[in-house]
């Protein structure tokens, strides 16, 4: 039985390990309610149906976590939550507390989650990802999408000054700045303006942008080099398998040489590529592996993979969903059995044990640094290195994770920032280096170089690169694999998504949590709505643009 097991019961009653940080407000003077540990227990949730905040249960049943929870209306639903229960109450193990969201947010007097968004008072994360749609037009037409004008049947497309004054609102965040933004849709590139929406950004200090796209326009080598030049440093490539049979079910129509090409184009032009899967249960589940080996061969150009299980938005049965559903323990044991580069059990974190490393980089700076403060099973992942040989192995195989991480807290609430740093630096380095297990190590990692690599978490300029003892510029090989298991209103938890990380903007400086945005109460369609063009405006913009397909589709719905 874990530590959390013998802890905490439904209540959550017992004293917090010595490890765990949490405030006991948010900046905006709101009581923080800590997350509730073990099972079973009870949480807030929506129905699925009505959207209607109701109570639901979590509980172990045949070696995984299911929900059950009852509408008054519209009866029960039941849904796998996780899928191994050991690996469940391992990442709880590992949660190390909530933030204290930020100083200023646009809704004050907030109540009720997620009934009141927009962040709110009650939220204990900043923004770790906000994400601003450029428009909800696309030059595809995907079932599994959140956002398409196609089927929406209007134009969303915030103009330049409102996408200005959104990124204005990501730079005055407090007291952490939001100085990451993706650029996402639809398809953000076929935005005629895209390019000088990503150099905007640029001349006002972001530092990490990222272009959710699914790479047709990055296929074309001009525009993958114009794009580098504007400010693009990453691509979130849409990338869910690697056979066109995947994307012929999944996408409608072949795409690997798309993907393909839109690789290499990144490869030449210097942008760094993540992989983002949609998995869903039968389809391409079985390519986990093969898309891991794949990002490992290119390393150069590939810093890591997100895999996102699918999520149902809209009514579906429970026998569909049961079929379809994956969740991220599924996909921790596909990865290990798939590419025997991990055991589940041992490397599979949850993506906010980092906030271990930020809380130590607050310490050493004086300054509240960029922290990962989500829920335990929001997202998920593990840290791999290659050595000089070509071998592949997660950080936990060479650092005793456990001990590494409650060292870094304890470090955290220790050091103090001085005048030059060097003796908390050296502290740091002494404290934490009898983790690091030499012997276990790839080859041609130590670890000073260790620590080296992990500096590119806070900083940009030294992310992926270091200079040798030669003066020469070197790649540092590693990358991640996370999962994100965005929820829908079957599996929806309040808890979560009030530590959400991953923000949508809107034109009036509001931010939501992305699972409330797009999967229950689907603030999306109140935003699009409330700033959808008009029939004049969208026929305008079909004259202007020279009657783009994708516009005429979309006027044509419209009656114009």
């Amino acid at each position: 039985m874990s530590l959390i097991q013998r802890l905490w019961k439904s209540n959550g009653t017992a004293d917090l390990p010595g490890h765990i940080a949490t405030p006991k407000t948010t900046y905006s003077g709101t009581e923080i309610a800590p997350i509730k540990l073990g099972l079973p227990k009870e949480i807030d949730s929506v129905c699925p149906e009505c959207m209607e905040i109701i109570k639901a249960t979590l509980y172990p049943e045949g070696g995984k976590v299911w929900i059950r929870k009852n509408c008054n209306e519209h009866g029960e639903f039941k849904d796998v939550f996780y899928g191994d229960l050991d690996l469940y109450f391992k990442c709880e193990d590992f949660w190390l507390g909530d933030g204290r969201g930020v100083e200023d947010p646009p809704i004050k007097k907030a109540t009720v989650c997620p009934s009141q968004c927009g962040l709110c008072n009650m939220h204990t994360s900043h923004s770790g990802l906000p994400i601003m749609d450029l428009t909800n037009r696309c030059n595809m037409t995907c079932s599994v999408c959140f956002a398409n004008a196609n089927a929406a049947g209007y134009l969303y497309e915030p103009s330049y000054d409102d996408v200005v004054k959104m990124l204005e609102c990501l730079a005055t965040q407090k007291p952490v700045r939001a100085n990451r933004v993706q650029f996402s849709g639809g398809e953000p590139t076929i935005r005629p303006d895209f390019l000088s929406i990503v150099r905007k950004a640029r001349t006002m200090d972001f530092d990490y942008i990222q272009v959710n796209t699914n790479g047709i326009k990055m296929s074309d080598p001009e525009f993958a080099h114009a794009a580098k030049d504007a400010g693009v440093d990453n691509l979130y490539l849409q990338f869910d398998g690697i056979s066109d049979d995947i994307y012929k079910k999944i996408r409608s129509m072949p795409l690997l040489d798309v993907k393909m090409k839109a690789i290499e184009n990144c490869r030449k032009a210097k942008i760094d590529v993540i992989l983002v899967a949609t998995l869903v249960k039968s389809f391409n589940d079985h390519q986990v592996g093969d898309i891991v080996k794949f990002a490992v061969k290119n390393n150069d150009v590939i810093s890591g993979i997100a895999f996102q299980p699918v999520s149902f938005v809209g009514r579906f049965s429970q026998s569909h969903r049961l079929e379809r559903r994956y969740t991220l323990a599924d996909l921790a044991m596909d990865i290990e059995k798939q590419t025997g580069y991990m055991k589940a059990m041992r490397d599979w974190f949850p993506i906010g044990c980092t906030a271990a490393l930020s809380k130590l980089a607050t310490a050493l700076s004086g300054e509240p640094r960029y922290t990962l403060s989500l829920h335990p099973h929001c997202s998920q992942g593990a840290y791999f290195y290659i050595g000089d040989d070509g071998s592949v192995k997660p950080v936990s195989e060479f650092i005793d994770m456990e001990p590494f991480l409650k060292e870094t807290m304890a470090l955290a609430r220790e050091v103090k920032p001085s005048r030059f740093g060097l003796l908390s630096k050296v502290k740091v380095l002494y404290r934490l280096k009898k983790h690091f297990i030499q012997e276990k190590a790839p080859k041609g990692l130590n670890f000073e170089r260790f620590l080296e690599s992990l500096e590119g978490y806070q900083e940009r300029t030294l992310r992926r690169t270091y200079t040798g003892d030669d003066g020469r510029k070197y790649h540092y090989r590693h990358f991640f694999i996370a999962g994100m298991h965005f929820m829908d209103a079957y599996n929806f938890s309040v808890e979560r998504v009030k530590r959400c990380v991953i923000h949508y903007t809107d034109p009036k400086g509001h931010l939501y949590p992305f699972c409330a945005y797009n999967g229950a109460p689907v603030y999306r369609r109140k935003v699009e709505s409330r700033f959808k063009h008009t029939p004049e405006q969208l026929k305008a913009k079909v004259i202007a643009e020279g009657r783009p397909k994708e516009l005429e589709l979309i006027a044509k719905k419209m009656g114009i």
